[in-house]
């Protein structure tokens, strides 16, 4: 038999060679194509990076889901303007069959407990019902010159709920989680150059929209400020959670309002009152919801603190009836849906006038629910549910048949059915159990004894429940279901299986210890 022109050519040389070949066609075809489509060369270089760490890349694809989640950041000229987070999601899927291919001890290792499998099948039947409405209601994207909108909802959610497996498989450490939501939190700074550069708009201000995302509602913030002269920025709102809930990781609430109170007392006020500063009634919501969910979590409640708390509480509200119509606008729009207070006229008709747009959004909802009860008019119908000739120019009727119904249970009723409802709902039982018993797991350690981890993950369990209550009662969107619980579900579990970890840990060394002791 010959020699072999390829040493090695049924093993590692022959590999060597293939990636040597490859790596001078594509030089080549870079060369070539360099100067006329540089954007398209870097792609391909990075396709080609992506391919070669295929196998090993799903640690770094969830810790940047993390990282990239709160960020404004978009992947740019690219159709839909997807955020770089939902991408990672896609690549996830590729990679985590790669992942397991290879490291088949991997894959034989990875085992769900009951409380996982369960959610994890409650998430596909939901991804059924998916399925189900994209074949049965159609599905097209607009953006790609399609007569019919919705795929990008649909997509949205089937790619994003690769997350809680991701998350699972890639077993980050505690200290890859803590640097991963510290990077997520100070990336939500760039909602602020997105919101400003707007607003501000033009030369090269306006190019920076190519690269981050416009914040939901800043064009109707822009519109509105030229009619009514109330300028808001809802990147104020992302800056302000993100930076309270950096505050309450760093330590107790007890002494946060206590010892460091001086120092964290002001910086909390100021974070609530720059979040306000963007009009939302949202963030008053969800910090109030977060921050009781937070002292049930963290035990801080005692008789002296309650009488503490009642008197402070107490003052804070007398100085903000007194001094509401001296506030900034944005601010007074806010609060004005306490009961009584007094602020400007122009802030009070502006949320009257949002209000009663929802809540007659909201009456048509519940007519609707019957037709729509056992199989969703699923996302992106609403424009084929109209009449050729149907020319809608009432802001109650526009906002509902774009699909705006400002409350999750009737939102996902409508839009997924009985079914989809069902399914969603399985799902956020399951992991709020899982929640839970993180909590109790967390309660093995005294409040001195707690860690950041501990902590983080009081706070993690903290803003599930509050975004359940501001999903399902308020102001949930159903095309955003998954986007909004699917890594806050995902990090409840990676969360509980550290700190079961660190339980099975300590049942280990606690006997050997008893033994060595005299």
């Amino acid at each position: 038999m010959p020699p072999s022109l390829f040493p090695g050519a049924d093993g590692l040389g022959l590999r060597r060679w293939t990636i040597a070949a490859g790596g001078c066609v594509f030089a080549i075809w870079a060369g070539v194509t360099l100067a006329d489509s540089p954007y398209l060369v870097f792609a391909g270089l990075a396709g080609l990076l992506y391919v070669g760490t295929l196998a090993v890349n799903a640690p770094v694809l969830a810790w940047l889901v993390i990282a990239l989640q709160p960020a404004a950041l978009i992947v740019p000229f690219f159709p839909g303007r997807p955020f770089w987070w939902e991408l990672c999601a896609l690549l996830a899927w590729p990679s985590l069959l790669a992942h397991f291919l290879v490291n088949r001890e991997k894959l034989e290792a990875l085992q769900f407990d009951r409380l996982e499998r369960r959610a994890l099948v409650a998430l596909g039947g939901y991804l059924a019902v998916l399925v189900g409405l994209m074949l049965y209601r159609g599905v097209g994207f607009r953006v790609l010159g399609g007569t019919q909108m919705g795929g990008r909802f649909y997509m949205q959610q089937v790619i994003l709920a690769v997350v809680p497996v991701l998350m699972i498989a890639a077993n980050l450490s505690k200290k890859q989680l803590l640097w991963a939501t510290a990077v997520g939190w100070s990336m939500s700074l760039t909602y602020l150059a997105s919101d400003f550069s707007f607003s501000m708009g033009g030369g090269v201000m306006q190019r920076i929209l190519y690269f981050i995302e416009v914040p939901t509602d800043a064009v109707n913030f822009v519109v509105g400020y030229e009619v009514t002269g109330m300028r808001r920025y809802q990147s104020l709102w992302f800056v302000a959670a993100a930076g309270l809930a950096c505050t309450w990781t760093l330590a107790p609430l007890k002494d946060l309002l206590g010892r460091y109170v001086l120092i964290a007392g002001p910086i909390m006020l100021g974070l609530l009152a720059l979040g306000l500063g963007s009009g939302h009634r949202t963030l008053l919501i969800l910090t109030v919801t977060t921050l009781v969910f937070l002292t049930l979590f963290q035990r801080f409640w005692n008789p002296l603190r309650a009488v503490v708390g009642v008197l402070a509480i107490t003052g804070a509200v007398i100085v903000l009836y007194a001094m509401a119509d001296q506030l900034p606008m944005p601010v007074q729009r806010s609060i004005s849906f306490l009961p009584g207070i007094r602020v400007q006229e122009l802030a009070e008709h502006n949320a009257v006038d949002t209000l009663n747009d929802r809540i007659g959004i909201l009456k048509l909802a519940i007519n609707d629910v019957p037709r729509y009860l056992l199989l969703g008019r699923g996302f992106g119908m609403e424009r084929i549910d109209q009449l050729p000739g149907d020319i809608v120019q009432d802001n109650i009727l526009t906002g509902y048949i774009n699909g705006y119904f400002y409350n999750g249970t009737l939102g996902l009723l409508l839009k997924t059915g009985l079914p989809g409802f069902l399914f969603s709902s399985l799902f956020v039982w399951w992991s709020s159990r899982m929640a839970l018993e993180l909590v109790r797991l967390v309660w093995r350690r005294t409040v001195q004894e707690q860690t950041w981890f501990d902590r983080f993950c009081i706070l993690v369990c903290a803003q599930w429940f509050s975004l359940i209550v501001f999903f399902y009662l308020t102001h949930g969107d159903a095309s955003l279901w998954m986007q909004d619980f699917a890594l806050p579900a995902a990090l409840i579990m990676i969360c509980r299986r550290r700190q079961l970890q660190d339980e099975f840990v300590d049942q280990i060394d606690s006997p050997s210890q008893a033994t060595s002791d005299p």
